[in-house]
């Protein structure tokens, strides 16, 4: 039989034990959810509906929606907020793209992993964003944006949770 250790056991039974990043191991998970009724939109609209650290663990993602119409596609992703105020896209649909909004209701989807593999599990949101490096500033904004626009009125539901 054949006994294997994990990251974090092999880190704590190291001598002396190295250290765990927090947002990875024994952190706290905090959880946003946000459900509101997206107007009928345009190609490209932006609705930004979480902020949360550049240095989080983004854990899950789930969607839901109501039938949004005939059209519809949507992204989920990042965006930053620059001094002046405006929102910058970072990466749009590093989290899901392409979500069909318009053959039925969306019943709620774990979208952490659509548009990202599982070995991004680890990363933190400016990685998970596609940043090189850390950014200045300390916040994410997580977004929707229709690649193709809706075409009624509906329902959303976003929830998230991640690890600081």
């Amino acid at each position: 039989m054949v006994t294997t250790l994990g990251n974090h056991i092999t880190d704590f039974d190291a001598t002396p034990s190295n250290t765990v990043n927090s947002r990875l191991h024994g952190g706290y998970i905090k959880g946003c959810v946000d459900q509101f009724e997206l107007a009928d939109t345009a190609n490209g609209d932006i609705h930004h509906v979480f902020k949360i650290p550049v240095d989080a663990v983004l854990h899950s993602v789930k969607f839901a929606s109501d039938d949004l119409g005939t059209a519809g596609t949507v992204d989920i992703g990042f965006y930053s907020k620059s001094a002046d105020g405006t929102y910058v896209a970072v990466d749009i649909n590093a989290i899901a793209s392409l979500i069909d909004v318009n053959a039925g209701a969306v019943a709620e989807t774990e979208m952490r992993f659509e548009a990202a593999g599982i070995e991004t599990a680890a990363q933190t949101a400016w990685e998970l964003a596609g940043l090189a490096a850390r950014p200045a500033y300390g916040d994410l904004y997580i977004s929707l944006t229709t690649p193709t626009g809706t075409t009624a009125a509906g329902t959303v539901s976003l929830k998230i949770q991640y690890a600081e």
